[in-house]
């Protein structure tokens, strides 16, 4: 095939060679060729992203909810390069500083005894690795059957083969995939707004669904059951936070049958909950927490496992001790100097602070859309992990039909006012950088008004 490389400063030809030599994730040529797209970025700053035609978007999720410290940061960038001259990556049985003083750095700020970290390339990576250490485990304490997972609805834990069959995600149907795994176990998930349970209240939602739990460990066999997966706040759904007595009950849960606890902080560590983990905002500890995103602000490819001192002290004696589990490019150099530039910024500019007031800010404003928008169902979240749900009748919570693309709609909407946000199915997610400014966060809010009501008129609603 005879092609040629599209000038680096032409918009349109750029576009056209994506969509003839690219896959852009979640989306297909015909699709973005339709909606005009794709959209090619010349450059970023701050919580703006601004294209090649020179348009300028609020980054409403954040890249895909991990430009924690915002756009254009020269220092992050700046200490991989500088990583990077001195040594570009390990050797077998080798480290670097930058990757020890990262593991140490961890353990200093994730809640309880934390304590030992395997460093991978993604959330994916990460989620495959804390369910491969679960497991594990229980191999080297003796338990050789305990195999199984118990994941929940509306949770989210990566594309690869093993985690795309945890728990279930609206945007990301796994038709073209089979068979289910057979170690899969998939609960309802606590999500009061739409309780399987039929639960009068959200503590009685809290808990059954972690009697959910408890029964499909008992169904399946306590000495079966590896793990039980989740994330303290689900993203898929727009922010879904449990009721406050569930994570508690889980816990017992996994203590009472020695199931291991992995939470999937990839999206919610880091400050984007108001608070350094969704650990701390729930007030459990898990044994093994899944990181990702926010550790890098995504300016390198950096995710990870961090357990507690009893799973990790498992691990340590002679060659039949070992974990034997690694990636080609584990513990990149490159990345854990990005992590602690990174995490520096974080902590000079207060960013967990600043989720936690932009967040009660955006609550109001949300709050406020719900009594005026009648296709607002649900508002729901914390920080600056929230979502609104939207639906055709309040009464019966049903959803638009899918022929009215509703969400295409508001996406339209949302671009024209000057904010990228792509909205799947029935939920407007909304998740900025963490440096957002009170100005900045009323800017995202009125787009996202003003398009709600301008769908309705279209809508008749």
């Amino acid at each position: 095939m005879t092609t040629t490389l599209p000038p680096s400063t032409d918009n349109s030809a750029l576009q056209d060679a994506a969509n003839r030599h690219l896959f852009v994730g979640m989306t297909n040529p015909a699709q973005l060729a339709e909606e005009g797209g794709p959209l090619v970025m010349d450059s970023a700053e701050g919580v703006y992203v601004t294209a090649m035609d020179g348009k300028k978007y609020i980054d409403g999720i954040s890249g895909m909810y991990f430009r924690n410290a915002g756009h254009g940061r020269e220092e992050i960038a700046r200490a991989v390069y500088e990583q990077l001259s001195r040594i570009s990556m390990n050797v077998y049985a080798g480290a670097t500083p930058a990757t020890i003083q990262l593991a140490a750095k961890l353990a200093e700020i994730t809640p309880g005894d934390l304590t030992r970290t395997f460093f991978c390339q993604g959330g994916s990576e990460a989620n495959e690795s804390s369910l491969k250490m679960a497991q594990a485990y229980h191999m080297r304490r003796g338990d050789k059957g305990r195999y199984k997972v118990i994941s929940r609805k509306g949770s989210y834990h990566g594309s690869t083969y093993g985690t795309m069959w945890l728990g279930g995600h609206p945007g990301f149907p796994r038709t073209d995939y089979q068979p289910r795994p057979a170690n899969v176990v998939t609960v309802p998930g606590p999500h009061a707004y739409r309780c399987e349970f039929g639960s009068s209240s959200p503590e009685e939602c809290g808990e059954l669904s972690a009697k959910a739990i408890e029964e499909a460990i008992l169904f399946e066999g306590p000495e079966s059951v590896s793990a039980v997966i989740g994330e303290p706040v689900s993203q898929p759904l727009g922010g879904v936070i449990p009721p406050s007595n569930y994570w508690p009950l889980v816990r017992e849960i996994c203590d009472r049958y020695g199931v291991v606890l992995i939470f999937d902080e990839v999206i919610t560590g880091f400050g984007r909950l108001g608070e350094w983990f969704g650990a701390d905002f729930v007030g459990v500890t898990p044994d093994i927490m899944s990181f990702a995103k926010g550790i890098t602000s995504g300016y390198f490819p950096v995710g990870g496992s961090i357990a507690t001192a009893e799973i990790a002290d498992v691990f340590s004696g002679g060659p039949d001790k070992t974990w034997s589990h690694m990636y080609t490019y584990s513990a990149h150099p490159g990345g854990a100097a990005a992590a602690l530039a990174n995490l520096a910024i974080v902590e000079r500019e207060g960013l967990v602070d600043n989720a936690r007031a932009r967040g009660e800010q955006l609550a109001e404003r949300l709050a406020e859309m719900k009594e005026k928008h009648p296709m607002v169902g649900d508002v729901r979240g914390a920080g600056l992990i929230q979502g609104i749900e939207f639906v055709a009748d309040r009464k019966t919570k049903q959803h638009f039909d899918p022929s009215l693309k509703v969400n295409a709609r508001l996406t339209e909407k949302l671009i024209a006012r000057g904010v990228w946000i792509r909205v799947p199915a029935y939920i407007v997610p909304i998740a900025p950088p963490l440096v957002i400014t009170a100005d900045e966060l009323d800017e995202l809010a009125t787009a996202i008004d003003e398009s709600l009501g301008e769908v309705e008129k279209e809508l008749g609603v």
